[in-house]
């Protein structure tokens, strides 16, 4: 993956998988790709981001649906993490681990409430809905009037995480995060971040954001290395879903290349 900002100009050089890579843009605007002595074809360009693949194009990147109805303004985000795809994806999506790791500014301390979560799979997507009593509440969440929206978290195929923000239906927030394995324990992500508009309320929006996420994820890293460092530590250990890990199974389903099951639709939890 490739900023698309980053292929205005002159060719870009890329190695994946020790396969390098030459991008660039062809009249028309249109990214194209080619491997050494291979023949030159179209570059995927979604969200803000170019996808090349050392062999035949990639044909499904889980773009999924377009991230907010025009007008928007969006940010990128991207970095690895010493995590698998399956730990990143389900940490992405975890609504009920902001109560403990995000404590203060995303949630208030001792606000835990129950809420009652939906579940529905498809093929090769799970996602979960929750309330709005499910929102953040902290002192930063409350700054951006998170607090009252709905909650829907996505996994899709082949390895993508939505987060979606609705105000009585309305989109006012959407972020995307697309992983690619670096290693069996390590994960890159790239990240699209909108909010809807493109004026100077917006504009502040995604500021603020981009310091909140900037947080969010140092956090989140420190935990699932901390994971990854007593594996190393105590050795593998099997899988085990909690109640609360509403899209973990399906998650694990979809990288496997299964359909993702739904037991329960509707679920309690606290968060």
């Amino acid at each position: 993956m490739l900023r698309a900002r980053d292929l205005r100009g002159a060719p870009v050089l890329r190695v994946l998988a020790d396969t390098p890579l030459r991008l660039w843009r062809e009249k028309g605007g249109i990214a194209a790709v080619a491997a050494a002595s291979a023949a030159a074809r179209p570059a995927l360009e979604a969200d803000g981001w170019i996808f090349a693949a050392g062999d035949d194009p990639p044909t499904d990147t889980g773009t999924g649906p377009p991230l907010l109805p025009p007008p928007f303004r969006k940010i990128l985000i991207e970095g690895r993490v010493r995590a698998g795809l399956g730990d990143v994806g389900e940490n992405i999506l975890d609504t009920t681990h902001t109560s403990v790791v995000h404590q203060g500014y995303l949630r208030r301390p001792g606000s835990r409430r129950p809420v009652e979560a939906s579940i529905e799979s498809g093929d090769g997507w799970i996602s979960a809905t929750y309330p709005p009593g499910a929102a953040p509440s902290g002192w930063g969440a409350r700054l951006l009037s998170a607090h009252r929206y709905t909650i829907r978290d996505t996994f899709r195929a082949p390895a993508t995480a939505d987060v979606s923000y609705t105000d009585a239906g309305k989109p006012v927030f959407a972020a995307r995060f697309r992983l690619a394995p670096v290693s069996v324990d390590e994960t890159y992500v790239a990240g699209t971040i909108a909010v809807p508009g493109n004026g100077l309320a917006a504009h502040v929006k995604l500021a603020a954001l981009r310091l909140f996420f900037q947080r969010i994820f140092a956090e989140d890293r420190a935990i699932l290395e901390l994971i990854g460092e007593n594996r190393e530590v105590h050795g593998p250990a099997p899988l085990v879903f909690a109640p609360q890990d509403l899209l973990r199974p399906g998650i694990e389903a979809i990288l496997a290349g299964r359909c993702p099951q739904v037991p329960r639709p509707r679920v309690g939890l606290l968060v």
